[in-house]
């Protein structure tokens, strides 16, 4: 299950004409934790950003679902609402969703979601599309996990293990 985190980064960058400005970015990170947030996007925006850089602030983002696409340059975040119908009560149920959709324009976003969402049974509507401060997402990859945690890991004493266990 994907857990996402909104986090925001804040660092100076030298325009066309030399001066330095003050940017604010949003980054999606997939991750278990705040902790965990900060420690890949710290990783992640080595080399990217300038080394002087801020997280001033990290939140749980509230999405059901990321729908990528290649090269797309911006990130669109589409209200879906699923309609169903209760079976006790008979009446009407509506259950609202946040989908974070890539693409190039609002028409794109708007292709791109119904695209995703053709093969879904459930009747369902775009309720609104709109676009983010999201500069790019960074999905969860086994391979992200480096080597130095798994060496980190590797030398944890038996001891420590068996405390750890009964814990």
């Amino acid at each position: 299950m994907e857990n996402w985190f909104e986090c925001k980064v804040k660092y100076d960058r030298r325009d066309e004409f030399g001066q330095d400005t003050a940017v604010s970015e949003s980054y999606l990170v997939d991750a278990l934790s705040f902790t965990e947030a900060e420690s890949r996007l710290i990783k992640l925006l080595e080399g990217e950003v300038p080394d002087e850089f801020v997280i001033n602030g990290i939140g749980k983002a509230k999405l059901s679902e990321v729908i990528p696409a290649d090269d797309a340059d911006y990130w669109y975040k589409a209200k879906v609402v699923f309609i169903d119908i209760d079976e006790k009560s008979g009446k009407e149920k509506k259950s609202v969703n946040q989908v974070l959709v890539a693409a190039d324009d609002i028409g794109g976003a708007l292709q791109n979601l119904l695209k995703n969402f053709e093969t879904v049974l459930v009747p369902w509507e775009i309720h609104s599309i709109t676009l983010t401060k999201v500069v790019e997402v960074f999905p969860y990859h086994e391979d992200d996990v480096s080597q130095t945690d798994v060496d980190a890991e590797k030398t944890i004493s038996g001891e420590d293990k068996d405390y750890i266990a009964e814990e």
